[in-house]
């Protein structure tokens, strides 16, 4: 574990003429610093937080809060169970709701490198709610994508892709050999359907255990559902998509026209 200069940071925290009412904006602001100039180098494992907090003269309260800001930030990934770690300092995702754009075009756009974990694909029968989104009977055959979405190893979206199987068992042979990535470009060129638009929904939800688990969070982090139902040229829907956002990490924009005069 790295050892990190206390007298500096508590001479940051504690400098005379400073305001004591922004506690925990000095915590964080001292240690952003430190990792910034490198003294806390990227990787490295901070100290148990009831020690940490002592350390720094602060409560555990404070202490939390600073670290909260810090992992908003990109400065710190908290993974539960594990620790929190200095993690290279990322810039939150913006994208516009008026445009379909796959995960990886976004992470590209935005500097960062797109990864993924924990990809499972499977062949299920497609349920109610389900099967009703995509215009098919219950029952039928359909192929699940489940992964996490990383930029720069940080993970942000917890997906769900639901796509129809037209000939299951060739088409799921074909889905099998999906390593990650944009379903969107696979979909494109080893099934020769490219999705022509989308319908999309949007709701704020909290993180369950599992959800909360996979993201990284708390359990009851707040979370963005987006619900996104992808069509072909023939208005066929083929695609459902269901994605639970980390809103630490990503922001959505929409342009909103005027009242007429």
């Amino acid at each position: 574990m790295t050892e990190i200069d206390f007298h500096q940071l508590n001479e940051k925290i504690w400098a005379s003429g400073v305001r004591r009412d922004d506690l925990v904006q000095r915590v964080a602001n001292a240690l952003r610093e430190q990792i910034e100039q490198g003294i806390i180098p990227i990787g490295t494992k901070l100290m148990p937080e009831a020690e940490l907090a002592k350390q720094l003269n602060i409560s555990r309260p404070s202490l939390r809060e600073a670290i909260r800001i810090l992992a908003h930030d990109g400065h710190l990934q908290v993974k539960h169970g594990v620790g929190t770690f200095v993690s290279k300092a990322s810039k939150p995702m913006f994208s516009p709701l008026e445009q379909m754009r796959s995960m990886t075009d976004l992470i590209r756009n935005a500097g960062g490198t797109s990864g993924h974990r924990d990809l499972q694909i499977e062949q299920i029968a497609a349920v109610d709610k389900i099967a009703a989104e995509l215009g098919v009977e219950e029952g039928a055959p359909l192929g699940r994508i489940r992964r996490v979405r990383l930029i720069d190893d940080l993970p942000f979206v917890y997906g769900n892709e639901y796509l129809v199987l037209q000939h299951a068992e060739k088409d799921f042979g074909v889905l099998s050999q999906f390593a990650g990535g944009s379903i969107y470009q696979f979909l494109r060129e080893r099934f020769s359907r490219p999705i022509s638009h989308s319908k999309l929904r949007v709701s704020a939800v909290a993180a369950d255990t599992e959800v909360a688990g996979l993201l990284h969070l708390k359990r009851g982090a707040p979370l963005l559902r987006m619900q996104e139902l992808h069509l072909d040229n023939n208005n066929v829907p083929m695609l459902l998509s269901v994605n639970y956002h980390n809103t630490e990490v990503v922001e959505f924009t929409s342009m909103r026209a005027g009242m007429p005069t």
